[in-house]
């Protein structure tokens, strides 16, 4: 009997161990991934991205496949379907939503923590209670990548990637409930696994405090009938048209390079999250230009010249009328169509933070008082 016990525990122990340093692995390097990137492309080619994206997530299908028909001996066709379904997904996911290589590589990497925070879990909880406390452990991990993307100079912190991070979970949790481990739904949950999510809860509203507070900060919804565009900003619309600080600077160092060099190697210099957000719609206007979208090149032309002039005025970022009025015709009709710009998307902009931080604090106090309530009364006193 003790050999077995202590045979679980260092089971346990290496489940633990693997999660922990896969998700070390992943937040070490994210400072190191561009310059992988900038190398990898220089010698390859960036078609190498997808190669890497599609031979890992083919290597991890093959890996399930073998597990499923040999060790499993699985012979009803379901499982097999779901598998299919969710390489279709993959399939369309990096085609359609998660066009940037480097974000490919880091949904899959995520699939694995979704995989690997299951091993763990499953020493202590079971049931469909497993397979959801999984799915928000890996979100938490995702949030706390995002918050550690977002303190570091050469990346930026973004909600809706935190919202990629767990669907990447909620495929692998699919994977296994359907298909690796379908017996472990049927298992019966009980106080252990309400108490497990309630835990892992009580992390998640002060880490998205934070990164609603520090990383995306709060800004105002900017909806400009004039010009046909909505963007959100950290700054009211006059007060980004009287923006004076540290301009010098980026009309010297930053300006010159848009357009030219990857936007990420520019961060670091900005001078503040203003400074990014004249940077990034400068850099969409180029991009899009480069790839004849005209469209989205005049809108984003219009939200420059109207709102961020005096960070472009003197530079060659500062485009006459002329020009202005060329891609504009060039875009023809389609700009009668209102443009959303995803700039700076993940900024809040119906709370104040004072209302957010009350909102996570009665938050806390609730979850906090519902596991008190789940501890067996032998364990209060």
């Amino acid at each position: 009997m003790t050999l077995v016990k202590n045979k679980e525990l260092r089971r346990t122990i290496i489940a633990w161990i693997v999660l922990l340093f896969w998700v070390g692995f992943i937040l070490s390097t994210l400072t190191l991934v561009p310059q992988w990137r900038d190398v990898l492309q220089k010698k390859y080619g960036e078609g190498v991205f997808a190669t890497i994206t599609y031979i890992g997530a083919g290597i991890l299908i093959a890996i399930i496949l073998s597990v499923m028909i040999f060790k499993n001996r699985e012979k009803k066709p379901f499982p097999y379907l779901v598998l299919i379904g969710i390489f279709l997904l993959l399939s369309y996911i990096m085609r359609q939503w998660i066009t940037i290589p480097v974000e490919q590589i880091h949904f899959v990497e995520y699939g694995l923590v979704g995989y690997f925070s299951f091993n763990a879990l499953r020493h202590h909880l079971r049931g469909w209670a497993l397979i959801t406390a999984a799915l928000l452990l890996t979100y938490l991990f995702g949030m706390i990548d995002e918050s550690v993307q977002g303190l570091t100079a050469v990346r930026v912190g973004e909600q809706r990637d935190m919202y990629w991070n767990g669907l990447a979970g909620v495929m692998a949790s699919i994977l296994i409930a359907f298909s690796l481990k379908p017996a472990i739904v049927y298992l019966n949950s009980g106080r252990r696994e309400v108490r497990a999510h309630l835990m892992i809860l009580l992390l998640c509203p002060p880490l998205q405090g934070f990164f609603n507070t520090v990383i995306a900060q709060f800004g105002v919804l900017i909806e400009d009938n004039k010009i046909g565009c909505t963007f959100r900003s950290r700054l009211h619309p006059d007060e980004l048209r009287g923006y004076e600080d540290h301009l010098d600077q980026f009309k010297s160092e930053i300006a010159p390079k848009v357009g030219k060099v990857r936007t990420v190697s520019l961060l670091g210099q900005v001078y503040n999250k203003i400074h990014e957000e004249a940077l990034v719609h400068s850099f969409r206007r180029a991009h899009y230009l480069k790839s004849e979208n005209y469209y989205v090149t005049s809108k984003e032309n219009s939200i420059v010249r109207e709102y961020f002039q005096n960070f472009v005025a003197g530079t060659e970022l500062d485009w006459s009328p002329e020009r202005s009025a060329e891609i504009a015709a060039l875009a023809g009709d389609s700009l009668r169509v209102n443009y959303e710009s995803p700039v700076a998307a993940h900024l809040i902009t119906k709370f104040t933070q004072t209302r957010m931080w009350v909102l996570i604090i009665f938050l806390e106090i609730g979850i906090a008082l519902w596991l008190y309530l789940l501890i067996p009364p032998h364990r209060k006193t």
